[in-house]
C-alpha cells in the first residue's frame, strides 16, 4: 500500500465509523466520542440500557445481524453490552448503507419487545 495507500485506507476507516455513528446516533447510544460526536475507527454501540428496558441483549442483536446476512461484530469489547463497528476501507457505502438499515430495523423490533 506503501505510505499514502495506508494513509488513504485509514482516512476511509475513520470516515466509515462517522458515517455509521452518525446514522445510528438517535436510535443508539454511540459510546467514546470526542468533539462534535466523531468517534476514530470504530463505532461502539451501547445496548446496556435498552437490555434493562426490553430484555434484548447483545447477543440478540448480533444473533439478528445474522439474520441480515452480516457477521456480527465485536460484542461486549471493550464494554460488556455493546457492539464494536470497525467498518474497513473496503467497504462501499452501499454495504455500510445496508448495514445501518439492518440496525435500524433491529431497533424497531427491540421497541416493538419493549412495547
Amino acid at each position: 500500500m506503501g505510505g499514502d495507500g495506508l494513509t488513504r485506507a485509514t482516512q476511509v476507516a475513520v470516515l466509515s465509523a462517522n458515517y455509521v455513528a452518525a446514522r445510528l446516533r438517535d436510535r443508539y447510544p454511540v459510546l467514546y466520542t470526542g468533539r462534535g460526536g466523531l468517534v476514530a475507527h470504530e463505532c461502539i454501540v451501547d445496548l446496556r440500557e435498552i437490555t434493562k428496558e426490553t430484555g434484548v441483549t447483545v447477543d440478540d442483536v448480533a444473533k439478528r445481524l445474522i439474520d441480515y446476512g452480516f457477521h456480527a461484530p465485536t460484542m461486549s469489547f471493550p464494554v460488556a453490552g455493546t457492539l464494536m463497528i470497525e467498518p474497513t476501507e473496503s467497504e462501499d457505502r452501499a454495504e455500510l448503507d445496508r448495514f445501518i438499515d439492518a440496525m435500524v430495523a433491529i431497533r424497531a423490533e427491540i421497541d416493538s419487545v419493549g412495547a
